[in-house]
């Protein structure tokens, strides 16, 4: 049995980041704690979400990252699927666009993660970037 809807989830989003628009973001949380698709989290999705996040190793929050930015779940992340989460958390406390600036930085991110330039960064090159990147290990870490 669910404990939350999609629907439930947006309005507690909704509460925590009231000065923007979470309904973008809450989906995408809410759609990668309901790994089997079912519309609704149970209690053990949930518990296992927070797990991860509070004992999980960096390797484990890394992998969690790209399956949250794999938001079609083809097992790759594509140029607009980095854009859409950009966008979500953007639009989380801000109701502006994502500034220009902004997006030319996640450009530059996507090309150094995409090694083998194909148009997609795979899960070996999401990794590998995460590893190098001493910003990315130090936000992982400092995850609860």
């Amino acid at each position: 049995t669910s404990i939350s809807s999609e629907e439930t989830f947006k309005e507690i989003y909704q509460k925590i980041f009231p000065l923007g628009d979470s309904s973008k973001y809450a989906h995408l949380v809410f759609i990668s704690i309901d790994r089997e698709r079912t519309g609704g989290i149970t209690f053990g999705d949930f518990m296992q979400f927070l797990s991860l996040l509070t004992r999980g190793s960096t390797l484990d929050k890394i992998g969690w990252s790209f399956e949250f930015y794999d938001v079609n779940r083809d097992g790759v992340i594509s140029r607009d699927e980095m854009m859409k989460v950009t966008d979500a958390i953007h639009s989380l406390i801000h109701a502006d666009p994502v500034p220009k600036l902004m997006l030319q930085k996640v450009e530059k991110v996507f090309s150094c993660m995409d090694t083998n330039k194909d148009g997609v960064v795979t899960k070996e090159e999401f990794y590998q970037y995460c590893r190098r990147n001493q910003e990315v290990i130090t936000s992982m870490t400092a995850l609860p």
